[in-house]
């Protein structure tokens, strides 16, 4: 067949686009890899969450330790669970510094535990904390993460 001839153009007009059947199918299956693709990014994003609160709760635990040692007292994080919040506070009960990882914060959270005698960790102002260790757990739904904090205010994240 020449080029431009009329049996040639006919074919190509016929052959040009696609089915309504066709077009079905490509959209089916994209709408099931979005579906797979977005709870997945949901459950890393989860993860993350849990990670990234755990990291921010063993650095403020470090923090909470430098202030005692520069203000040579008593400086407490006091873990508010029900709420999902901590402040960190001197013996005058001046709180200088706050952080809140429930709904609607920077690292939403659904459990804020501490495991230790009291809701606290107090720190005196050579840096030793008060209690032998301390365990902290964070949860975002099913993941968990766990800071364990030993006398000397060192920290674990698992």
């Amino acid at each position: 067949m020449k080029p431009g001839s009329p049996i040639r153009t006919r074919l190509l007009k016929a052959q040009a686009g696609f089915t309504v059947v066709e077009l079905s199918i490509a959209l089916a299956t994209v709408a099931v890899l979005a579906a797979v693709g977005v709870g997945g990014f949901r459950q890393y994003g989860d993860a993350m969450s849990a990670r990234k609160a755990a990291v921010q709760l063993a650095a403020d635990v470090g923090l909470t330790r430098s202030f005692a040692i520069q203000r040579r007292e008593n400086v407490s994080l006091v873990i508010d669970e029900g709420n999902l919040t901590y402040v960190v506070r001197d013996t005058a009960g001046t709180v200088l510094m706050r952080r809140a990882f429930g709904a609607g914060t920077e690292i939403p959270l659904t459990v804020l535990l501490i495991d230790t005698t009291g809701d606290s960790l107090t720190f005196n102002p050579r840096g030793l904390m008060s209690n032998n260790s301390a365990q902290i757990t964070v949860q975002r739904f099913a993941r968990i993460h766990t800071v364990g904090i030993n006398a000397l205010g060192r920290t674990d994240v698992n």
